[in-house]
C-alpha cells in the first residue's frame, strides 16, 4: 500500500465494511479479519469486484500468535472465544436461543503488529468488535498504536459481561497511556429496556455496551518530527476524514485549519487523489447543511473552506448544479 491509501484493520468483520466506513471514497486498503470460515466465503463473494481494496482473512486477531477456540452461537454475530456472565445476558425470553452454542472450532490467530510487519505496511485506523477480546487485540498492536494508528473504533462494555475481560475503564486508561483521547461514544440514549414501560422518544434502559471512538492527540500528530509536505498533508487529510466519518466535523475542521494556518501544510499537490476529492466533497456538504441552522455564518463557512483548500467554495446554484457534489 502506498502512503495515500487509508489502511484500516477490522477485527470481527462479519457482514463487511463497518457502516462508518461505507461512505468513504478515498484510496482504501480495508483488512477484514473474520474467523468464521462460512462468513469469509460469503464476504469474498460479496466484495469480488473490490479485491484491490478489501482484503479478507479467515483468522482471529489477539495478543499473540497461535490458535483460538471460538464458540459459534445460533446468533452467529455473538460468537466469541470467552464466556459470558449468564446473569448479565440480555438475550432472554424470545431471544434466549440466540446464545446457544452450535459448534466449537479452533482457528488461527495473529496479532496486528505481526500482520503489519509481514505485509510491510503501517495501519491508519482500527475497528474492533470481537465480543469481549478487544483489549487483547489492542495489546497485540502496541507497536502500531505508537507508530501509525490515528483512530480506533472499539466496542466496549460498561459492566462485566465477559468473564475475566476488561471493561471500558481499563481500555480507556490504556488508550490514554498511548496518547489517544476519547472522541465520542456511539450511544444515543437507547439502552437495554427492562420492560415496555418506556418512551422511545427519550433515554431509556441500561447502558451495557456501545462503540467508543478514540483519536490520537493533535499534539502528537503535529509533533517535533512534523514537517510540512505531501506525506504530512496525507496524514492530516486521513485524520480529518476519520473525524467526519465518526460524527466529529468540528474536530475535522479544526485540525485542517491548524495544518494550513499554523503548520504550513498545503493540500494542493494532493488534488488529483481520491482522498482529497472525498474531503473536498464532504466539507462542501457540511457547510451547505449548516447554512440552514440559526446562528451560522456563510462568511465563516467560505473563509474556512478557502483557508483549507486555497480556492473558492461552491455555493448556491454552483453547489446544486455540481455533478460531483450532487451526482444523483
Amino acid at each position: 500500500m502506498n502512503s495515500i491509501t487509508t489502511t484500516v484493520i477490522d477485527a470481527g468483520g462479519r457482514y463487511g465494511l463497518h457502516p462508518n466506513w461505507k461512505p468513504f471514497s478515498g484510496e482504501l486498503g480495508y483488512y477484514l479479519f473474520e474467523p468464521d470460515f462460512l462468513e469469509v466465503q460469503r464476504l469474498k463473494e460479496k466484495y469480488r469486484s473490490r479485491t484491490g481494496e478489501i482484503f479478507i482473512y479467515d483468522r482471529a486477531l489477539g495478543k499473540e500468535c497461535g490458535e483460538l477456540e471460538i464458540n459459534f452461537f445460533y446468533n452467529r454475530a455473538m460468537s466469541t472465544s470467552v464466556e459470558r456472565h449468564k446473569d448479565r445476558i440480555t438475550f432472554v425470553g424470545e431471544k434466549k436461543g440466540e446464545t446457544k452454542v452450535v459448534r466449537k472450532e479452533k482457528v488461527l490467530m495473529t496479532t496486528i503488529d505481526e500482520f503489519c510487519s509481514g505485509k510491510r505496511f503501517d495501519v491508519d485506523f482500527l475497528k474492533l468488535d470481537t465480543e469481549g477480546t478487544e483489549f487483547q487485540i489492542l495489546g497485540g498492536g502496541v507497536g502500531q498504536l505508537n507508530k501509525s494508528v490515528m483512530g480506533v473504533r472499539c466496542e466496549v462494555n460498561f459492566d462485566h459481561v465477559f468473564k475475566g475481560m476488561p471493561i471500558f475503564s481499563t481500555i480507556h486508561d490504556f488508550m490514554l497511556q498511548h496518547d489517544f483521547f476519547l472522541l465520542n461514544l456511539g450511544y444515543r440514549g437507547q439502552g437495554y429496556p427492562l420492560n415496555e414501560f418506556v418512551s422511545v422518544n427519550s433515554q431509556y434502559g441500561i447502558i451495557r455496551d456501545c462503540d467508543a471512538v478514540w483519536l490520537k492527540r493533535k499534539a502528537v500528530l503535529f509533533g517535533r518530527s512534523f514537517k510540512a509536505g505531501q506525506e504530512t498533508g496525507v496524514k492530516v487529510l486521513k485524520y480529518a476524514a476519520f473525524c467526519l466519518l465518526n460524527m466529529a466535523s468540528d474536530v475535522a475542521v479544526d485540525v485542517l485549519l491548524e495544518a494550513r494556518q499554523k503548520q504550513g501544510v498545503d493540500f494542493t499537490d494532493l488534488k488529483d487523489t481520491r482522498l482529497y476529492s472525498f474531503m473536498d466533497v464532504q466539507l462542501h456538504r457540511l457547510f451547505y447543511s449548516l447554512k440552514w441552522q440559526p446562528g451560522q455564518s456563510l462568511k465563516k463557512h467560505r473563509k474556512a473552506y478557502s483557508d483549507i483548500f486555497g480556492k473558492d467554495m461552491k455555493e448556491l446554484h454552483e453547489f446544486n448544479q455540481s455533478l460531483e457534489l450532487n451526482p444523483d
